[in-house]
């Protein structure tokens, strides 16, 4: 599971503009299973390659034996110019609760919590999807969901 991802988590209300990230994860044992930790780094919605911002530390959270797992993250502040939806500066806390697919190399599910900025909004209804990346000089096409399904192409 270790390695570099390409995240993008789908707001419900513009489901085929994600926010993307560069996502760093890392597992380690802990109690006589796995647990992982995640670095995620926003990326510029323009190009969704360009990183901006400030990257965010999260983890460690259990993975269980069947590859699901619950995080919880702390409040996470995304730039504007990584916001596709309002271009405003988003602050949000919010918890990812998805599965790992094998081989490792897909993870996806659901996202819920808040947004406090630019607007207060319940997330709930929110999904979000994870692909290895491969060769960093051409990151995956962005998918929104588990189902696989194509985010709106950049213009």
């Amino acid at each position: 599971m270790d390695g570099d991802f390409f995240f993008n988590l789908s707001a419900y209300l513009s489901p085929q503009t994600p926010i993307v990230f560069l996502a760093s994860l890392t597992t380690e044992a802990s109690d006589g299973g796995l647990s992982f930790s995640m670095t995620f780094q926003p990326l510029e919605s323009a190009d969704r390659r360009t990183p901006t911002g400030s990257p965010v530390d999260v983890g460690p959270y259990e993975l269980s034996e069947d590859g699901t797992f619950t995080a919880e993250l702390p409040t996470i502040v995304v730039p504007g110019n990584a916001n596709p939806i309002s271009g405003s500066e988003l602050e949000a806390t919010i918890t990812l609760a998805g599965s790992l697919c094998a081989p490792a190399d897909f993870v996806c599910g659901d996202v819920t919590g808040t947004a406090a900025r630019p607007i207060q909004l319940d997330l709930r209804g929110s999904t979000f999807a994870m692909e290895r990346i491969t060769d960093p000089s051409s990151y995956p096409a962005a998918v929104i969901n588990c189902k696989k399904d194509p985010a709106r192409p950049l213009p």
